[in-house]
C-alpha cells in the first residue's frame, strides 16, 4: 500500500473523495476515537443544476432509518443551505468500500497472498449473502438502490482502532454491518418523481440492469412511466454483476480455498441472481432463497473458519493488481423537458392556452377563498370563545416543565369508566420536586430506587380511544396541576418530603404489567428521592393517585434524615473506586461486546413489530438477554449492603446536593462494591450521561451490562436503561439503535404519554442528535393511530427550535 492509499482507507484528515463533477464528497476531519463522518452535496453545474438531489438522499435516508433499515449510514445532520449556498447532509463512516477492499487493501496469512479478501472463497459467499440480506431489507420497503456497485457498498472492518503502521495486527471484514450508500438516484415507491434520473449508460462497467437502460432512455425523452414502474431486479442484476467481477477465473492458479465444486456453486448462485433479473416480478421475492443459498455455502467447516481467522495487510506488491476503481456513476441530462400528463393519462405537453388558463383558475380560487374567509368571520366569534376555554387542555410551557417532577404523570382525574375513586375533599394535594434549574425541560432519568407500581389492565388507554369531555370536574382538575406545579417550583424541599411520605404509604396497586416487576413501595422510603424516568412504572400515576384517594386513613411512615454524601463514602473502602476503574477500563468493553449481540435481538425485534403495545416478540426477546454467569465479572467478591448504600448516597448528591460529579464518584465506587447489581449499574450508566461533557461512549457500555444481567426483579431490563441505551447510542451516533430502544420502550412502559414525553426531554436536554430517534418514535405511534392519546404524542412535534447539546 501506498501512503495515499493508507490515507485514504485509515486516515482521519479532510479528504475530497474521488467523484464526479456534479457532486462533492468530503471527509471531514476526526481527532482519535471520534467516528469519522462524510459530507456530500450535488452542485451547480455547466451541465444542469442538480442541488435538488442532496435533499432527495436525505429524505430516503430518513426514511429508511425511521423504518429501522440497518444495512444504511446513520445520519448525522442535513443542512438546507442559506441562499446560494447548496444543501448538504452529513453522515457517519460506515465502513471501508467493497472497492476499496478489492483495490487497496492486499492481504496475506500462512504464508500466502491474495490481491484482496474476496479471492477467498469464503469471504466472497459472504459478501453475497450479507449484500442479500441489506436488498432484502431495502427492498421491503418498495425502494430500489438502482446504482449498486463497489463503491456504493460500504463493509467495516475490525478492529475499529487498526493501525496500517502496527506489524502483526490482523483485521477482519465485519460483513453483518454492511451498508449500502448514495441512495440520492434510488426510486422510492410513492415518492413523486418529478424529473428524469440522471443516470447514464456506463459503458465501462455493465452493472446496469437492461431494463434500467430502457427506462433511463425514454425518461431522457420525457416518459418517467417506465422507471416509475422499476422494481428490485435492478439491483439484483447489479449484485451478480459485482459478484462476477470478483469471481476469480478458474485454471489461473488463484488461491483462497476455491474448488471446482465451489466455483460451481458461484457459478450457479450468480445464474439465479441473473433469471430472477430476466423473470417477471413475482408475488414473491427470491431473496430468502438465494440467501439459503449462500448460507448452505458457508456452512462448509473450512469455510467458516475462514472467515474467523482474519488477515494481515500485505506488504508484497502483487503485479497486476486483480481489478480496476469502480468507474464513477456516469450522469446524463434528459434530452427534453418531462412533459405534463393529460386527463387521458397519455403525456403531452401543456399549450400556452392551457398555462393561461390555469394561472386564471388559480387566481380566481385565491379570489374566492379570500371571500369566503370575511364572510366566516362573524361566525367564528363562538368558535374562538370555545378555543380559548379548550387552552387550558393543551400543555402549557408549565405543564411542559411539569415533566420533570418525579410523577408519571400530572394528577387528573381518571376518563369514565377507568375504576378510579375520586379524592375525599381533605386528601392532601401531591406535590413534587422539580429538577434542578440546570437540567432543561423532561429528561430520561433512572431512579436510584426504582419503584415498579403496575397499573390495573382496565385503567389502561386503549388504542384509539376517543378523548375525554371537557366536564367541570377536568377543568377544576386542570386548574390543579397547574398549581401543583407552581406551588412545587416554589417549595422544592415541601414537595420532595410530600412524595417520600406518599411513596412511604402501604404498596397502592397489587397488579404487574407484563414482563414489569413489581416492587413493594415501602422498601424504597429511606432512598432518594424518586424522579420520572421515561414511561417507568416506578412514578406516581393517575390509577395510583386514584388508589392512593381510596385510603385516606393511610399513615405515613417516618421519614429518616438525608444522607450527607460525604459522610456516607467516608464509612466504604476506598479500594471500590479503583475496582470500579479497573473493570471499566479492562473488562466492561469485552463484555459489553457480548451483551451488545443479545441486546441487538431486541432491538430487531422492536424495529420489525407491528404494534405498540406488549409485543410478545419484543417480550420474549427481552427476557432471553442474559449474559452466562462467567461472564457477568462473578469472580469478583460481592459487597450487596455497601454497594446499595453507596447507591442510596450517589442519588442523593445528584438530586438534593445537585451534583454530577459528586454522584458518578460515589456510584463508581458503588459498581466497585457490586458489580453484579443491574441497578447500581444502570445507574452509574445514567450519571456518566449527566457529565459535563457527557460520556456516551462508556454510558453505552455499561447501560449494555446492566440489560444484560438479567436480574428476577426486572426480567425485561428496567426501562430506565433502555431509554439510557437509546440516549449514549444517538450520541455516539448510532441513530438506528437509539430508535429501536426508543421502540423498546414503547413495549415495556404502562404509559404511551410518559414515554413521549421522555423523547420530548431527550431532545431538547441533548440536541439534535436526539432529533431522528424522537422523530421514529412520535412517527411510529403516529402510523398506529395512537398519537392523541397524550398531547406528547402529537405530530407533528412542537419541539423547541433552540435545544442544546451536551
Amino acid at each position: 500500500m501506498t501512503p495515499a492509499d493508507i490515507d485514504r482507507v485509515f486516515g482521519r484528515s479532510r479528504l475530497k473523495m474521488v467523484t464526479g463533477e456534479h457532486v462533492e464528497v468530503f471527509r471531514e476531519e476526526a481527532p482519535p476515537g471520534e467516528r469519522r463522518r462524510y459530507t456530500k452535496r450535488f452542485l451547480c453545474t455547466t451541465e444542469g443544476d442538480f442541488r435538488h438531489w442532496t435533499e432527495r438522499e436525505w429524505r430516503i435516508l430518513a426514511r429508511l432509518v425511521g423504518h429501522g433499515i440497518g444495512p444504511v449510514p446513520d445520519v448525522v445532520q442535513f443542512d438546507r443551505g442559506a441562499t446560494g449556498r447548496p444543501a448538504l447532509v452529513q453522515t457517519y463512516d460506515a465502513g471501508v468500500t467493497v472497492d476499496h477492499w478489492a483495490t487497496l487493501l492486499p492481504v496475506e496469512r500462512g504464508g500466502r497472498a491474495l490481491h484482496h479478501v474476496f479471492e477467498d472463497c469464503a469471504h466472497w459467499w459472504a459478501l453475497a449473502q450479507h449484500c442479500l440480506i441489506a436488498l432484502d431489507a431495502i427492498h421491503e420497503l418498495h425502494l430500489v438502490h438502482l446504482d449498486l456497485k463497489a463503491d456504493n457498498v460500504c463493509i467495516p472492518l475490525a478492529p475499529a482502532d487498526f493501525d496500517p503502521h502496527r506489524p502483526g495486527q490482523v483485521l477482519h471484514p465485519r460483513f453483518g454491518q454492511i451498508a449500502l450508500i448514495d441512495f440520492a438516484f434510488s426510486l422510492v415507491a410513492g415518492d413523486s418523481l418529478a424529473t428524469a434520473l440522471p443516470i447514464g449508460h456506463q459503458a465501462d462497467y455493465a452493472y446496469q440492469s437492461p431494463r434500467l437502460l430502457r427506462a433511463l432512455e425514454a425518461g431522457r425523452r420525457g416518459d418517467l412511466a417506465p422507471t416509475r414502474q422499476l422494481d428490485w431486479r435492478c439491483d439484483i442484476f447489479s449484485l451478480a454483476a459485482m459478484l462476477q467481477r470478483y469471481l476469480p477465473v478458474p485454471g489461473t492458479g488463484a488461491t483462497g480455498a476455491w474448488t471446482d465444486l465451489r466455483h460451481a456453486d458461484a457459478q450457479a448462485l450468480i445464474a439465479r441472481l441473473l433469471d430472477a433479473h430476466s423473470g417477471l416480478a413475482a408475488a414473491q421475492r427470491p431473496h430468502r432463497e438465494l440467501i439459503a443459498m449462500a448460507s448452505t455455502a458457508l456452512g462448509d467447516p473450512g469455510l467458516a473458519a475462514s472467515l474467523e481467522q482474519g488477515w494481515h495487510l500485505s506488504d508484497e506488491v502483487l503485479v497486476p493488481r486483480a481489478q480496476t476503481p469502480t468507474p464513477v456513476t456516469r450522469i446524463v441530462l434528459p434530452m427534453h423537458a418531462v412533459p405534463e400528463s393529460g386527463g387521458d393519462g397519455v403525456s403531452r405537453p401543456a399549450s400556452a392556452q392551457e398555462r393561461r388558463n390555469g394561472r386564471i383558475r388559480s387566481l380566481l380560487w385565491t379570489a374566492g377563498m379570500a371571500l369566503a374567509g370575511i364572510a366566516c368571520v362573524p361566525f367564528m366569534a363562538q368558535a374562538w370563545l370555545a378555543l380559548q376555554e379548550s387552552a387550558m387542555s393543551r400543555p402549557t410551557d408549565e405543564q411542559v416543565a411539569a415533566a420533570t417532577l418525579p410523577m408519571e404523570e400530572i394528577v387528573e382525574p381518571p376518563p369514565p369508566g377507568a375504576g378510579a375513586v375520586s379524592a375525599p375533599a381533605g386528601a392532601p394535594d401531591v406535590e413534587a420536586a422539580p429538577e434542578p434549574a440546570t437540567e432543561p425541560a423532561a429528561q430520561a432519568a433512572p431512579t436510584p430506587a426504582p419503584v415498579a407500581v403496575a397499573a390495573p389492565a382496565a385503567a389502561r388507554p386503549s388504542p384509539r380511544a376517543p378523548a375525554p369531555k371537557r366536564t367541570p370536574a377536568r377543568k377544576a382538575a386542570t386548574a390543579r396541576n397547574v398549581a401543583v406545579v407552581r406551588k412545587s417550583a416554589a417549595a422544592p424541599k415541601a414537595a420532595t418530603a410530600s412524595m417520600a411520605r406518599l411513596l412511604a404509604a402501604p404498596r397502592f396497586a397489587t397488579g404487574a404489567a407484563p414482563g414489569i416487576a413489581a416492587t413493594p413501595v415501602a422498601s424504597v422510603a429511606s432512598a432518594a428521592p424518586v424522579v420520572a424516568a421515561p414511561a417507568a412504572p416506578a412514578a406516581v400515576s393517575r390509577q395510583v393517585t386514584a388508589a392512593a384517594a381510596a385510603t385516606p386513613a393511610m399513615a405515613a411512615l417516618p421519614q429518616p434524615p438525608a444522607a450527607d454524601p460525604s459522610s456516607a463514602a467516608a464509612l466504604l473502602p476506598q479500594e471500590f473506586g479503583a475496582r470500579a476503574s479497573t473493570l471499566i477500563a479492562e473488562q466492561l468493553p469485552h463484555i459489553s461486546q457480548r451483551a451488545e449481540r443479545l441486546v441487538l435481538r431486541v432491538l430487531h425485534a422492536a424495529a420489525r413489530m407491528e404494534d405498540g403495545w406488549q409485543d410478545a416478540d419484543v417480550l420474549d426477546a427481552a427476557r432471553a438477554v442474559r449474559l452466562a454467569p462467567d461472564e457477568a465479572l462473578a469472580g469478583v467478591a460481592r459487597a450487596a449492603a455497601d454497594a446499595q448504600r453507596l447507591n442510596d448516597a450517589a442519588g442523593t448528591a445528584f438530586w438534593n446536593g445537585r451534583d454530577p460529579r459528586q454522584a458518578l464518584d460515589l456510584q463508581l465506587r458503588a459498581f466497585g462494591a457490586d458489580p453484579q447489581d443491574e441497578e447500581v449499574a444502570g445507574n452509574l450508566a445514567y450519571y456518566y450521561l449527566k457529565q459535563r461533557p457527557a460520556q456516551p461512549e462508556v454510558a453505552r457500555r455499561m447501560a449494555l451490562y446492566a440489560l444484560a444481567l438479567h436480574a428476577a426483579r426486572f426480567p425485561t431490563g428496567r426501562i430506565e436503561d433502555w431509554t439510557t441505551l437509546a440516549i449514549a447510542s444517538a450520541l455516539v451516533g448510532r441513530e438506528r439503535d437509539a430508535s429501536n430502544a426508543l421502540f423498546v420502550t414503547l413495549v415495556l412502559s404502562p404509559n404511551l404519554g410518559q414515554t413521549c414525553r421522555a423523547a420530548s426531554a431527550a431532545y431538547a436536554l441533548h440536541g439534535e442528535r436526539l432529533r431522528v430517534p424522537a422523530e421514529a418514535l412520535l412517527s411510529r405511534i403516529r402510523t398506529w393511530g395512537r398519537s392523541q392519546e397524550s398531547p406528547f404524542c402529537r405530530w407533528p412535534p412542537s419541539w423547541p427550535a433552540g435545544a442544546r447539546a451536551p
